[in-house]
């Protein structure tokens, strides 16, 4: 029997080329994306013979790239937030269209197992008046967002389709060093936004107030989770993928502020906007399923080396 085979559809982005870096050292992945560059071209370079490439656009290509019999597909190739915004109609058509195809791939056998991934956005955002402490993994899906309602679209033809090896990956906010510089609109990821002004301005100003709360997951840990489920001989059919407990995003900040000192000697200053968010009150995030499978969110070193490789990433491309 040859080496494993992964496919990672939108395996070119932020998650996606961080996950394909990770399957390479065990298995040959192919990635796909909507499109390559010179950065991205840098970064396959590096990964010759393991890590290889096919464009893939659901809003023109009908099906997707074939090389023999994939242990497993995953599937992060839906439209932005921005995009769904902007066009609901076409964004939820071609994030639709992804999923068809790779439901096709397990459907005839030509793939095990297929990982989808959602987003913790199908829930949408709280009230103020009602605020929601927890979120279980068997919550249905509430979304208020265009892009929470393609996610909830897609998440709704799977349960339909009814197969097996089909598992609904809902992540909160992977936060980690990027594999690759090119990364679009994922560069104004409130993370990397932060790590990146540290960089150039030794100064980070929150667009908030930085009192609203997210949950904040490293992506190495976050790959951890996806080797259990990989490795499960019974996966769940859905769960969530976070680090379980909600932090204020000026504690984020903060954090960013003093691994900058503590690694390059920087004085960051720390400024807010005027304006609240969503999410103003504490919240849990149920983490059962994976917890069954052995896994754990790691702790505040795991966070802090993440932060550390970010903030590394962007200074090496800063001229000195």
């Amino acid at each position: 029997m040859g080496e494993p085979i992964f496919l990672i559809i939108g395996g070119g982005g932020y998650v996606g080329a961080r996950l394909a870096e990770d399957l390479a050292q065990v298995g040959h992945v192919l990635v796909t994306g909507r499109r390559r560059s010179a950065i991205r071209d840098r970064w396959l370079a590096r990964h010759l013979g393991r890590i290889t490439w096919q464009t893939y656009d659901a809003a023109t290509d009908g099906t997707l790239p074939v090389e023999g019999d994939y242990v497993a597909v995953f599937n992060l190739a839906t439209p932005s937030a921005a995009e769904a915004a902007a066009q609901p109609d076409a964004a939820r058509h071609q994030a639709l269209a992804t999923v068809e195809a790779a439901v096709q791939l397990v459907a005839t056998g030509r793939a095990r197992r297929l990982l989808h991934f959602s987003t913790f956005h199908v829930y949408g955002a709280p009230s103020e008046t009602a605020p929601r402490p927890w979120y279980r993994e068997s919550d249905p899906p509430t979304p208020t967002h265009p892009y929470g309602v393609m996610h909830a679209a897609c998440e709704a033809y799977l349960s339909a389709a009814n197969l097996p090896n089909t598992i609904i990956v809902r992540p909160t906010n992977l936060i980690g060093a990027p594999a690759h510089l090119d990364l679009g609109p994922q560069q104004q990821l409130m993370f990397l936004d932060l790590c990146w002004q540290a960089v150039q301005h030794r100064v980070m100003t929150l667009r908030t107030d930085g009192l609203a709360y997210r949950d904040f997951l490293p992506l190495a840990s976050a790959l951890a989770g996806i080797h259990r489920l990989l490795s499960s001989e019974c996966p769940p059919r859905q769960c969530h993928l976070a680090a379980g407990q909600a932090m204020p995003l000026r504690d984020l900040a903060e954090r960013i502020r003093q691994v900058a000192a503590a690694q390059y000697g920087w004085e960051v200053t720390l400024a807010f906007g005027k304006h609240p968010d969503a999410f103003r009150h504490p919240f849990q995030v149920d983490i059962t399923a994976l917890h069954e499978l052995g896994w754990s969110p790691a702790g505040g070193e795991t966070l802090d080396a993440e932060i550390a490789a970010t903030l590394a990433s962007f200074n090496a491309m800063t001229p000195s």
